[in-house]
């Protein structure tokens, strides 16, 4: 890779220890002569440190990460990347005590960075605003996405008659975290779930997300980096796979590809309109050649991929984008689409 044209600005790169991202984008982040300064939320107050002050309605300081100072001036983009919230606890202290005393860590040291006007990829709040399923599902078809045909709610015959338009059946899919983390620590994946009229009763007990069934020829992950789309073909060879194919990760085969026009124009729109400027969306693909929106999520994962494809460039072309050395939407970070 060239260097890019050095100004002096410092990355920041915010992310858990072990983050193989987190390497990955500081590697190639420093192939580009640019100073990237690596640390997660969670070393407050033992490798991290921060001291800013609001000066005419800017925070001006400076933050020490194993004894590197940055001035807050200097920091010409922002990648957050998964963070571990910070722990705040001494000796003497309650549980409800280091509880608040950790909240208030990370209001303060997150909340300082996060006024930093410069490229956020991506901002928290935006983040925040984008991992809401509802919203996503009524943006998607605002922007020109085709969305199966969605119901959420709590009332079983309202399910009912949503089932009854679904000529290949509904599918139940989780709101939130894909996987329940048990007492033991023991985590079960939730995947895409066929739903069959009997079920429906359980819906009164909670909230419920539907969806008409898409029967899935294959998916393709698509990742949004500033202006660049980098899309994958999933085929999966196994029918709990074509379902979802989280489900049968060793039956995958991945394939570069590109959208059409009609399908990447209208997913820039809606990862912009969100303020991303980077954003993973998963389409499917049905037997009939139409494409259907099912997912949009603001810090998808990625690595996985390049290992599979190691040319993919996904990498790449974050560096580049926090960098600044390629185009990205007009704004800064902080703007929110309403």
């Amino acid at each position: 890779m060239s260097p890019v044209q050095a100004d002096g600005g410092t990355v920041l790169v915010i992310t858990a220890r072990d983050s193989d991202t987190g390497d990955a984008v500081t590697l190639a982040l420093q192939d580009l002569g640019v100073r990237a300064v690596r640390f997660d939320l969670a070393d407050l107050g033992r490798t991290v440190s921060l001291s800013a002050r609001c000066d005419g309605g800017q925070w001006q300081g400076s933050l020490t990460v194993r004894s590197r100072v940055t001035k807050l001036r200097d920091v010409r983009s922002v990648f957050w990347c998964h963070p571990t919230p910070p722990r705040v606890w001494v000796d003497g202290m309650t549980q409800a005590q280091t509880q608040w005393a950790s909240q208030e860590a990370l209001a303060g040291l997150a909340g300082v960075l996060g006024t930093l006007d410069c490229l956020h990829v991506n901002h928290p709040s935006d983040t925040r605003r984008a991992q809401v399923k509802a919203g996503v599902v009524a943006a998607a078809e605002r922007a020109g996405l085709t969305v199966p045909p969605t119901w959420i709610g709590s009332i079983p015959s309202g399910a009912r008659r949503f089932n009854l338009g679904a000529v290949d059946g509904i599918v139940t899919k989780t709101l939130t975290t894909p996987q329940i983390t048990e007492d033991d620590h023991h985590v079960r994946p939730l995947y895409t779930t066929l739903v069959v009229d009997s079920d429906l009763d359980a819906v009164a007990t909670g909230v419920t997300h539907l969806q008409h069934r898409v029967l899935t020829d294959y998916a393709v992950r698509a990742h949004t980096i500033g202006t660049r789309t980098v899309a994958v073909r999933i085929d999966a060879h196994t029918t709990a796979g074509r379902a979802d194919w989280r489900a049968t990760p060793e039956s995958l085969t991945y394939t570069p590809v590109t959208l059409p026009a009609a399908v990447e124009d209208p997913l820039n729109a809606l990862v912009h309109g969100y303020g991303l400027s980077y954003a993973v969306s998963d389409l499917l693909m049905d037997s009939h050649d139409r494409w259907h929106f099912v997912d949009l999520n603001p810090a998808g994962q990625y690595r996985w991929l390049e290992n599979e494809l190691p040319d993919l460039g996904i990498t790449q072309a974050l560096a580049h984008l926090l960098a600044g050395d390629s185009e990205r939407p007009g704004w800064n970070g902080l703007t929110a689409a309403t």
